[in-house]
């Protein structure tokens, strides 16, 4: 098979996109914390915000990638809307952290604000979120470089993300004041600074990476034909192996949500040492980076299959170990063993963000074998879709739990017992239930094993041979 590779230029080149973009989005990580305790939103507020707008945003991913496949230019279809995308999230951050001061007297006005800038950052970065991960199969057919450009902007992100780990110590620190004053300030500077970084390697990536040519990847009439939202919908549908791939990567992606979600107040209202929450989420990235070196040295020794099953459940461990710790180790020893059973279950999450988008670009190839045409801004957007889909519900289970302990918001910032078994809850008990469905699903429903997919390709290969005779 004649294959095409990718320079390591334009490896590093895309990998650098994901610099500011990691940064950007580790600190809108702290967005449901801010709210909830510096602007005091009420949770009866912001629940159904937060679920509506998810679920909608899932399907603004679609639209999206209805969008991409139509796009035509002299810079393709996916690097336009990477460096516009960037432009304007950016700039939606700095608006999210920062509302007016006048504002902060009248509760629904500054909903209102809230509810139109979270739309807006969560509308844009749609943009470059779609668009940058639906690149891969445009850059590369093989397997061994397809784990490559899946790694590489993750490794990216993680190490710009590492003072992200600190965040709200380094909000502490910058910011004026004391307290929830302090947070706020804080935050609002690290977005302004965070955004900067944004917009600087989002364009920079956008500018430089290349795509390959490919001139038999696709049948020219239909490469030329434009189609709709439905069009869109009936190709996700009729591709059952991308929804499987989104039911287990909205499993996956619920538990990891619920786990960083649950452990900034942990840290800030039940051991209360944001150092130490720093510490741990450094920890964390750091255990990423293993899983993402790990993926493509070891599925090439064991088989996609292990590693698929591994990465499932290998977190499940580390879950059972958190709950071992938490309930014999005292609070005041607490940190060190309950790093350790951290940094095992962040192994397998490292490892499952390569994985989906390999599934999905093994999705791409497997839809144009089905159909005969491409659709990787479609398939990608399910990346950002599942990604809104699991917060929505994890966010939804946060303030479920928050309103069953009588935490946060309107109510008192003070962890009561009762208020600590719900944080505990959400950080280390429902997760590895949700991991536990998420396995189910894949050994079940999955299909695309490696040998599956050599037959797929190989065909598409024969067919472009036949239509570049004719």
């Amino acid at each position: 098979m004649d294959e095409q590779r990718a320079s390591w230029a334009t490896k590093i080149n895309y990998g650098i996109g994901a610099t500011g973009k990691g940064m950007s989005y580790g600190l809108y990580g702290k967005i449901e914390l801010f709210l909830l305790t510096v602007l005091r939103i009420k949770k009866s507020w912001l629940m159904p915000l937060i679920f509506i707008e998810k679920i909608w945003d899932g399907v603004n991913d679609v639209m999206m990638g209805v969008v991409i496949d139509n796009t035509r230019g002299k810079w393709g279809k996916f690097r336009p809307w990477c460096a516009v995308g960037a432009l304007t999230n950016a700039f939606m951050v700095v608006a999210t952290f920062g509302p007016p001061g006048a504002l902060r007297s009248h509760p629904v006005g500054l909903f209102v604000y809230v509810v139109i800038f979270y739309l807006l950052w969560d509308m844009t970065y749609t943009m470059v979120d779609v668009a940058y991960y639906a690149m891969i199969p445009a850059l590369s057919s093989t397997p061994q470089e397809r784990d490559q450009f899946a790694m590489i902007p993750r490794l990216f992100s993680g190490v710009a993300g590492v003072p992200m780990a600190f965040t709200m110590s380094i909000a502490e620190k910058i910011g004026t004041g004391e307290g929830e004053a302090a947070w706020g300030s804080g935050l609002l500077r690290l977005a302004v600074i965070t955004s900067a970084i944004y917009a600087v390697t989002s364009v920079y990536s956008a500018a430089m990476t290349k795509e390959r040519r490919l001139p038999l990847l696709a049948l020219p009439e239909k490469e030329r034909e434009k189609f709709s939202l439905l069009d869109a919908l009936k190709i996700l549908w009729n591709n059952k192996q991308v929804l499987v791939v989104v039911g287990v990567m909205i499993l996956f992606n619920m538990a990891a949500n619920l786990t960083n979600g649950a452990g900034g107040y942990y840290f800030l209202f039940v051991i209360r040492n944001t150092d130490r929450e720093g510490m741990l989420n450094l920890l964390k990235g750091a255990a990423n980076a293993v899983g993402l070196f790990l993926f493509p040295l070891v599925s090439g020794r064991l088989g996609r299959k292990k590693v698929y099953a591994g990465t499932l459940l290998l977190p499940c461990l580390g879950y059972i170990a958190m709950a071992i710790v938490n309930r014999t180790v005292p609070m005041q020893s607490i940190f060190i063993p309950l790093a350790a059973a951290t940094f095992l279950a962040c192994i397998g999450y490292g490892s499952m963000s390569v994985m989906q988008s390999v599934m999905l670009a093994d999705g791409v190839d497997y839809g144009e074998y089905e159909t005969g045409r491409r659709n990787e801004g479609i398939i990608f957007s399910m990346l950002t879709m599942l990604s809104k889909l699991a917060g929505a519900f994890s966010s939804l289970a946060t303030m479920l739990t928050f309103m069953v302990v009588k935490f946060g918001g309107e109510d008192a910032t003070e962890a009561t017992p009762l208020a600590q078994k719900g944080i505990s809850f959400l950080m280390f008990v429902l997760p590895p239930l949700l991991l536990l469905c998420a396995y189910a699903l894949y050994k079940t429903s999955y299909k695309l094993t490696p040998e599956r997919m050599a037959q797929v390709k190989e065909s598409l290969e024969a067919r472009k041979r036949e239509e570049a005779r004719a």
